[in-house]
Formats: C-alpha cells, sequence, structure tokens
C-alpha cells in the first residue's frame, strides 16, 4: 500500500472530486449563491434550498492510491459538512454571530474533520490549499480574480424591504464561506514549516486576508459584527503565516500602508489605516533564531518611527495596541533577548515619547499599556532607571490622598475614572513581575520601599475594602502571589495577615469581604505553587481569545488533600500556617452567623425567596467569601473546631440558599469522594 508520501505531488482537482455533485444539481453553488430568486418566493423558502443531500452522493474511486483516496474522501467529507453548517447559521436568526455556531468547540465531529486535514497538510499542503480555494471560490461565486468584497446591502435602496432582507442572508452566507474558510486555513497553514508552499499560492492567502481589512464606508446592518468577526479571522490566519512567510506578509502590509498614506488623509482613509493596523494584532514575534527575532523588531521599528511621525490620535492609539499585543508575549518570554541591539534600540526609540504623551489625559489610556510593555521589554538597567517613575503615575490613579479630610478623599475617589484605575493596576502588576520575577528585585531597603508604597495603595491599613473596588479580585491575588515568590515574609505578614485579621481579638474583628477573600485565596495560590514546585508564575496576559477559538486554556489543577504540620515545614510555610488554619476558623464561625445559618432554606425569612432576590448588597461578597472558604476545605482544616462541628457546618450548607454553597456542602459529606480527613 502507497503511504501519503506517494501524494504529495498529486493534484487535488475540485471539479473531479465534486462531478457528481455538479451534474446531480441544477446549478453550481456558486450560480446559486448570486442567483436572485423570483421576487414571489419568500427569501428563506429559497435560502433553505440545499445541496447536501446531492453531495451525500460524492463516490471515491477505491482503485486510487492510499493517499488520494485518503485526501479525497477527507475533503469530500468536509465539503458536506461545511454545507450543512452554512444551512444552520442561514436559518438562524440574523443578530445572532455566527461565532456562537461555527467557532472551534462547538461541533466536536467539525473539529476533529479540521484536525485531519491539518494533519493531512503535512504531506500535500500545495494540493490542499488549491482544492480549499477552489472549493472557496465555487462557494462565494468569486472565480473572477478581480472580484471585490462589497457588503450586498450597502448598494439597495432602504424602501426595498424584500430585496434587502435577501440580500443580508446573502450576504450571512458568504460571511459563513469565509469563517469555515479560515478555520481550515489556520490549521492548515501552520504545516508550512513541514512543507514547502509555491509563493503564489501565499500571494493568494495574503491578497484575500487583506481584502478583508479593508474599511467598508458607510455600511450598517445586522451583519455588521460578523464583518468584524471574519475581518480578525483572516488576521488570525495572518498572524499564521508571518511564523514562516513573514517577509511577505511584512512587505504586503507595508505595501498597502504606503498606499494610504500617500492618499489625502480624510475619515475614510484614517478607518481604513486602523483597519490595516488591526490585520496584524495576531503578529507574534518569533523568540529564536536570533535572526528571526531582528527581522521582527526591523519591522516593528518601522512601525514605530509612523508611530512618531503621525498626527492622527486615532491611528496613534492604534498602533499602540498593536505593539502591546506583540510585546507582552516578547515581556513573558525575554531573557538575553533584551541586549539584541534592534530591541534595545526599539525600546530607546520610543519610551520617552510615549511616556511624555502618557500623562495627557486623551492619552493615557492607550499609552499607559504601551510605556508598561517598553518596561517590560528593556534592559535591566533601563527599567530600574524608570519603572520608579511610572509607577507612580500608576499608583496616583488608585490611591487616596492621605493628608485630606475625609469627604474630600471620598470626592477624590469618586472622580477617578474607573476605565484609568483599571489600566494602571494592570500596568503596575506586569511592571511588578518583571521587577521580581525577571529582575529578582533590587537591595532589601529599596525593595521592602517599593513593596510598601504599592501595598498601601492597593491594601490601605484600616480600610474594609480594596483599591480599585469592582476589580476581579484574582489580580490583587497574582499580585499577592508574585511578591511571596521572591519576599515570601513580607507578603504573608504585610500583606495577608493584614487582610484576614489575624491577630485581632474577637472584639475588634470583622468582617471584611473582599480583603478576606484575597488574602485567602492568595494563601492557597502559594502553598500549592510551593508544594507542586511550580517554579516562577507567569507573566500576566491580555486574556485574548482567538475569534477561531483555537485559543489554549491551561487549566491548573490545585490540590485537594490536607497540608499538613510537615508539609507545611517542608514548603517553608510552618510558621504562617497555624495562623492561617486559626484565621480560617474565626471566619467561618462568623460567616455562618450572618450569612450561613439565616440563609437555609428551611428558614421561615427564605421562604418564597428566590436566589438572586437574597443574594444582594453587603450578603453577595460575604457569600463569595463564603465559598472560599467552604472550598479551601479540606486543603486548610480550620484550627479551634471540633470536627463534629465543621461536619455539622457543612452539613447545614446542603439546604443553603445559595447553589455553589449546597454543591460544596455535599461535596464534603461525609462518605462523598471530597469528604473531610480525619483531624485531630
Amino acid at each position: 500500500m502507497l503511504s501519503l508520501q506517494d501524494s504529495v505531488f498529486f493534484e487535488i482537482s475540485i471539479k473531479s472530486l465534486l462531478k457528481s455533485w455538479s451534474s446531480s444539481s441544477s446549478a453550481p453553488v456558486s450560480s446559486v449563491s448570486r442567483r436572485r430568486p423570483p421576487p414571489s418566493v419568500p427569501p428563506l423558502l429559497w435560502e433553505k434550498h440545499s445541496n447536501a443531500a446531492a453531495m451525500s452522493s460524492i463516490t471515491i474511486d477505491p482503485e486510487l492510491k492510499p493517499g488520494e483516496f485518503v485526501i479525497k474522501s477527507l475533503f469530500a467529507e468536509f465539503a458536506v459538512l461545511a454545507e450543512k453548517k452554512i444551512d444552520m447559521v442561514m436559518a438562524e436568526p440574523l443578530e445572532k454571530p455566527l461565532s456562537r455556531s461555527l467557532q472551534r468547540g462547538e461541533d466536536a465531529q467539525f473539529d476533529q474533520l479540521i484536525s485531519s486535514m491539518s494533519s493531512i497538510a503535512e504531506h500535500c499542503l500545495p494540493s490542499l490549499l488549491r482544492t480549499l480555494f477552489d472549493w472557496y471560490r465555487r462557494q462565494s461565486g468569486t472565480e473572477d480574480e478581480s472580484y471585490e468584497y462589497r457588503p450586498r446591502s450597502s448598494t439597495k435602496s432602504k424602501g426595498d424591504e424584500l430585496h434587502r432582507d435577501k440580500d443580508f442572508l446573502l450576504e450571512r452566507r458568504d460571511l459563513a464561506i469565509d469563517f469555515i474558510f479560515c478555520l481550515v486555513s489556520v490549521e492548515v497553514l501552520k504545516q508550512i514549516p513541514l512543507h514547502p508552499v509555491p509563493d503564489v499560492l501565499v500571494h493568494e492567502v495574503l491578497h484575500l486576508a487583506f481584502k478583508h481589512f479593508k474599511h467598508k464606508e458607510g455600511y450598517c446592518g445586522p451583519n455588521t459584527g460578523n464583518v468584524h468577526i471574519i475581518a480578525d479571522l483572516y488576521a488570525e490566519v495572518i498572524g499564521i503565516l508571518t511564523q514562516s512567510k513573514f517577509q511577505a506578509v511584512r512587505k504586503k502590509f507595508i505595501t498597502e500602508l504606503k498606499e494610504l498614506r500617500q492618499k489625502e488623509q480624510s475619515p475614510y482613509v484614517v478607518q481604513s489605516i486602523i483597519s490595516l493596523i488591526m490585520g496584524m494584532k495576531f503578529f507574534r514575534v518569533k523568540m529564536y533564531p536570533v535572526e528571526e527575532f531582528e527581522a521582527s523588531f526591523q519591522f516593528m521599528q518601522e512601525c514605530a518611527q509612523y508611530f512618531l511621525e503621525v498626527k492622527d490620535k486615532d491611528i496613534k492609539h492604534a498602533l499602540a495596541g498593536l505593539f502591546v499585543e506583540i510585546l507582552i508575549p516578547v515581556a513573558a518570554a525575554v531573557k538575553n533577548e533584551v541586549n539584541v541591539p534592534c530591541l534595545k534600540n526599539f525600546v530607546e526609540m520610543l519610551y520617552q515619547t510615549t511616556f511624555d504623551l502618557s500623562s495627557r489625559k486623551k492619552h493615557s489610556l492607550a499609552l499607559y499599556p504601551l510605556v508598561t510593555c517598553l518596561l517590560c521589554v528593556s534592559q535591566k538597567q533601563f527599567f530600574l532607571n524608570n519603572w520608579h517613575i511610572f509607577l507612580q503615575n500608576c499608583l496616583s490613579h488608585l490611591k487616596m490622598p492621605s493628608n485630606n479630610s475625609i469627604r474630600k478623599q471620598i470626592e477624590t475617589l469618586q472622580n477617578k475614572d474607573p476605565k484609568m484605575s483599571r489600566v494602571a493596576l494592570e500596568s503596575l502588576y506586569r511592571l511588578l513581575w518583571v521587577y521580581i520575577i525577571r529582575i529578582k528585585c533590587e537591595s532589601n531597603t529599596v525593595t521592602q520601599s517599593r513593596l510598601l508604597s504599592i501595598v498601601s495603595a492597593l491594601f490601605p491599613k484600616g480600610s474594609r475594602s480594596v483599591v480599585p473596588r469592582d476589580t476581579p479580585l484574582n489580580i490583587f491575588v497574582k499580585i499577592i502571589q508574585f511578591i511571596a515568590q521572591e519576599r515570601l515574609d513580607f507578603a504573608m505578614k504585610e500583606i495577608i495577615y493584614d487582610l484576614l485579621c489575624v491577630g485581632k481579638s474577637h472584639k475588634t474583628f470583622t468582617i471584611n469581604p473582599e480583603r478576606m477573600n484575597i488574602g485567602l485565596r492568595a494563601f492557597l495560590v502559594v502553598a500549592d505553587s510551593l508544594q507542586q514546585k511550580d517554579g516562577e508564575p507567569p507573566m500576566p496576559t491580555t486574556g485574548i481569545i482567538m475569534p477561531s477559538g483555537n485559543t489554549l486554556r491551561v487549566k491548573k489543577i490545585f490540590l485537594n488533600t490536607t497540608l499538613t504540620d510537615e508539609e507545611a515545614k517542608g514548603i517553608g510555610m510552618s510558621l504562617y500556617y497555624p495562623q492561617m488554619r486559626k484565621a480560617l476558623d474565626n471566619i467561618l464561625r462568623h460567616l455562618d452567623k450572618e450569612v450561613g445559618r439565616s440563609m437555609s432554606m428551611t428558614n421561615v425569612q427564605m421562604s418564597n425567596k428566590e436566589p438572586e432576590d437574597m443574594i444582594t448588597g453587603e450578603r453577595k461578597p460575604k457569600i463569595d467569601l463564603f465559598r472560599t472558604c467552604v472550598a479551601a476545605i479540606p486543603r486548610l482544616i480550620p484550627d479551634g473546631m471540633s470536627r463534629q462541628d465543621l461536619i455539622e457546618l457543612l452539613a447545614k450548607l446542603t439546604i443553603h440558599m445559595d447553589e455553589e454553597l449546597r454543591g460544596s456542602g455535599l461535596h464534603h459529606a461525609p462518605g462523598s469522594h471530597g469528604g473531610l480527613p480525619r483531624v485531630a
């Protein structure tokens, strides 16, 4: 039997592959998709016309070579399933985003098929790409090379509602075809390093992608969101292509940008430039070999020069956003590369101008992240010379002035822009990661001073909350984790103890839900990391989700076994472990009294009440803290509470108003998989 390698140079023909389909259909797909139905035919009825049944009759000659048979069979199955997917989205409401139906993760069978095509592409990538383009042109009716994508609905008068609705449907079909084409392209183009591709095919991919980056002036309609999704998908395709064909992508981008810059500036030209810039947002710098790294930053320097020259605020902000998306992964991985001249020059070229502009209100939201990224990829001495100045700027958006009256402090806090506070906080925790994890801090005195200024701003002494409010608690947990990596004693005694009110008497003890939630979670994360020998925590990313749904999420598996005295000693936490168990005991007793027993479903006051109506106001953060405390068991066993009392407390949760607490109570029930261990 011949292997797949025997078919490397075999040319698949879409015409021969789908011959039976074409002959059994009254018209090819391209004709059907472009032909206007008679006005008397309702648009939905006409759009439901499908060739799936005809396609299912495709037969593959069993006498073909094995490789050829596999490829043709796989592509025939793809054509059938793709048509079914297109029919499905055509029957859905126009307002429903295509990603809800077509994104990876929505259909396991289709996902598996696309993954199989990726594997096959390793042996016959040029043939598969040509066939994919044939399928795309046939489906969308774009066999004509001069075809330019234009939204259909923008060409019709608003009064012609019947034609307009049909156009919206046809447009949704076009976009669905693009979506499926991009899904496959993202997977098969990953194989370019393993299988050479003729330049003509690379240019064809580039030409199609950059057509979708063009700004559609005056377009509006129910498919607007989907048009943006497709542009993002083509940006993901370009991101994959840059990994192996960077110079071709760079040349295309620079050429397109040069053409737009030569035009007389207008709102349309500005938006076109921004759309073009957004098309590069999934470009990622290759860290090795060094030649690839240098080529990437030579391109970045070209973009940086344009950033310095351009006057338009929106274009400048778009470029800043592009730099941030590209630099954060670099900052997470960079080590000795900070000394490579092209990166050093890029940082020095942009830093001072960007830092100066970031102090202006109209630029701060867009440029704070860029200043942060430039510092994060800079050399050690450059970072230490400049970061503390920018750190104070970040803290000024977070902390309240201590020398003013309470009323003045409240007014100051109310006047702070919540968006700016969030941006400043994210800048702070990325800078802190570099300072602690990569730079390894400074002298003890200087490091202590820097950390205290940060801690006092985020966790003010005597405050019942954290700053800024309404921020995901995980950010604060990460900040404490970073500090604990190099300064464990400081993290425990100066931050976690204070957050959990360790050492306070029963009379002065009060529940501060957000602060306690952060403190308890931070201790559990730090202890888990030390016990599992995870090493240094990773650099915080932007959390961007790939439009195809290919985002890789690595789920952290936390230990769920009791942390013993012996284990605590082994990871250097024996000094803090008893205090944490006492703190958990104290918090659980207070929470049981405040939002535990009183919120049981058997309580008369809770009868005929909906949980969402009861878990509001001050109760909500307390319930959140209660969930964290219960989830911490049996990892952390409260000290001072007998086994019987603890079991009773957990058993009562099985009838709590909150569904999550009920589930936790059942999980800890005796005899369950997560039952409590025997403790003294």
